[in-house]
């Protein structure tokens, strides 16, 4: 009683150190570079989609210039003129394509000879705005949403391309617990059904031995247990395999034991769950079609957009101030007593040339052949998502019978080998009975590892309620 309360302990233990699949991805995804390199893509990317509107962003400006000015004629003295000259501002670019423009700026001069007395020396200094608006290209701001837009687009698309890496790793992680789980199981079945094998010769070889049994019959008996032994060394080699590949996702050094695992195959995993639940479901490599077919969009109406002609009105105010004392010239530089402004309007036009039209015609193909191929992407994705479904339900449903199958031939060997040890049947159908119930345990546990890796592949889809 002690040793079966100490064995049941031992089990428990055993089974609560089990590792389930979500530990292992957890580990691998942890311990692998390459998957730590996919989340640093994609870290990388959402700071472009970030830095999008970049172009909206303050820009400050500081200056500062000193010269020498010797040469002949001039208005202001015959000999030497110096300057210096300090500048600073801050421009600003918004949404409706307005730009605005404040700069303080203040000059002080020095003249040797001057022409006209009193101007030895003097400073000015002035404080203005600009604005700028535009009305044709980029009108009011069209165009620079549209390219805040394309550039949103394309980071979107690398993000996507990332995450699509991402989820084929852990669909590869997932086939590899799966098949390690599977030569486990296998090993353990082609263990039990060589010692059910190797109890029939010992039975059988007595018999013989006793005149009961034919020599044929002990024959037929060898070769099975010789095939059960054979397939013992397959299992064995298989799950060596296996193993390494498990042990090199989890990155286990020499000196590290691989961990048991807690392969439950009957429960289905939480994200196929819940895309069968959604309506709209695609695969993520659609999603990216449309996300380029928007980004070639939007390059098509940016180039169309760069190719307008250039119509912008602009206006300026300014303060500003003259003293013959520098600081005095500063103090008094936001002054309005002598200010300056000024109203403009600037056309720009690329004039209509095959260079032009080319350009303008090549963005337009892209565009169509990027729409094109996201339609057939996205009929593609939505008819691969339906076959996973239909194949995983299949597949799902084969399961089932095949459990039954295995546990009819299970109880049809046992009761065979039962009446085989009574002498009431021959060793034929003992050996046939043996070799169907292998068989169907076998198939039952590829089917079961089917339809786990049909599972792992439902993460190449997304709901349409993710984008």
């Amino acid at each position: 009683m002690k040793n079966y309360i100490l064995g049941a302990m031992l089990s428990i233990s055993t089974l609560s150190q089990a590792i389930t699949i979500d530990d292992y991805l957890a580990q691998a995804k942890n311990k692998n570079p390459l998957f730590k390199s996919y989340d640093l893509s994609v870290e990388a990317t959402e700071g472009k989609l970030e830095s999008a509107d970049l172009d909206l962003s303050p820009v400050l400006t500081a200056g500062y210039l000193k010269s020498k000015d010797k040469s002949l004629p001039s208005s202001l003295a015959l000999g030497e003129r110096n300057m210096e000259q300090y500048t600073v501002g801050l421009a600003k670019k918004f949404f409706t394509g307005t730009s605005v423009k404040i700069e303080a700026q203040t000059n002080d001069f020095k003249n040797d000879l001057p022409l006209v007395p009193g101007y030895d020396q003097f400073s000015t200094g002035s404080v203005g705005i600009t604005l700028s608006q535009s009305l044709w290209k980029d009108f009011f701001g069209a165009g620079t949403r549209n390219k805040i837009d394309r550039q949103r687009a394309a980071a979107k698309i690398e993000i996507s391309a990332a995450e699509l890496q991402k989820r084929a790793f852990v669909i590869q992680l997932e086939s590899d617990f799966w098949d390690y789980a599977v030569a486990i199981d296998d090993l353990k079945l082609k263990k039990s059904n060589l010692e059910r094998a190797q109890k029939m010769e010992a039975w059988t070889t007595k018999r013989v031995g006793n005149g009961i049994s034919d020599r044929s019959d002990l024959m037929n008996v060898k070769a099975l247990s010789t095939l059960r032994s054979l397939q013992v060394q397959t299992a064995e080699e298989e799950f060596k395999n296996q193993k390494i590949k498990f042990r090199e996702n989890l990155s286990l050094t020499a000196n590290e034991n691989a961990p048991e695992i807690n392969a439950d195959m009957a429960i289905r995993r939480t994200y196929i769950n819940d895309l069968m639940a959604q309506k709209n479901v695609t695969s993520l490599e659609s999603e990216i079609a449309r996300l380029e077919a928007v980004t070639k969009e939007k390059v098509a109406d940016e180039v169309t957009d760069q190719l307008r002609p250039d119509l912008s009105v602009f206006g300026s105010y300014a303060t500003t101030a003259f003293n013959r004392d520098h600081s005095e010239a500063v103090s008094k530089m936001t002054g309005s007593d002598t200010p300056k402004s000024a109203i403009g309007v600037n056309l720009t036009w690329v004039l209509p040339t095959d260079a032009k039209s080319g350009l303008q015609n090549s963005a337009n193909l892209e565009s169509m052949a990027s729409k094109l191929k996201a339609e057939k992407k996205a009929a593609l994705g939505k008819n691969s998502w339906d076959e996973l479904v239909r194949k995983y339900k299949l597949t799902e449903n084969n399961v089932k019978s095949l459990d039954q199958i295995a546990n009819f031939q299970r109880e049809r060997a046992k009761s065979e080998q039962d009446k085989f040890m009574k002498g009431r049947t021959v060793t034929a159908n003992v050996v046939t009975a043996e070799t169907d119930a292998a068989e169907a345990e076998a198939s039952l546990l590829k089917a079961k590892a089917g339809l786990k890796k049909l599972e792992a592949s439902g993460l190449l889809f997304i709901s349409t309620s993710e984008k």
